[in-house]
């Protein structure tokens, strides 16, 4: 049996605020999807694709200004960049929140959230 992993996929609050962090924050290209509007893919240069699929306002619970970190959930986006401090300022400045960063195993990672708190690590 041969397999690979397509993406992942989040379900999100506010679909267009997603699509522009995103594609805003990693240079991921928009594709839009004929049957469902609420439903769109992310695509990477290279692979890792993310899929974002817009959720009934009746199933989240309204968002916090600034949304509170989804720390307690059992996933995590990594992104490698090639320019750490200039990938949390891109994230900033597109409505993300951002702790500083740390090295570990020769590496520098940063903890961070989008805007509806999703966790995400950048890493070098």
């Amino acid at each position: 049996m041969s397999s690979r992993f397509s993406h992942a996929l989040l379900f999100v609050a506010d679909l267009e605020r997603m699509i522009a962090f995103y594609s805003g924050v990693f240079a991921l290209a928009h594709e839009a999807t004929a049957a469902d509007d609420g439903f769109v893919f992310l695509r990477g240069r290279s692979g890792g694709d993310l899929a974002l699929h817009r959720l009934p306002p009746h199933v989240l619970s309204p968002l916090a200004t600034p949304p509170a970190w989804r720390e307690d959930c059992a996933s995590k986006l990594c992104f490698a960049v090639d320019d750490l401090a200039s990938a949390r300022q891109r994230l900033l400045d597109h409505g993300g929140q951002a702790k500083e960063p740390w090295t570990w195993e020769g590496r520098t990672l940063c903890e961070c959230c989008d805007p509806e708190g999703n966790v995400i690590q950048l890493y070098r």
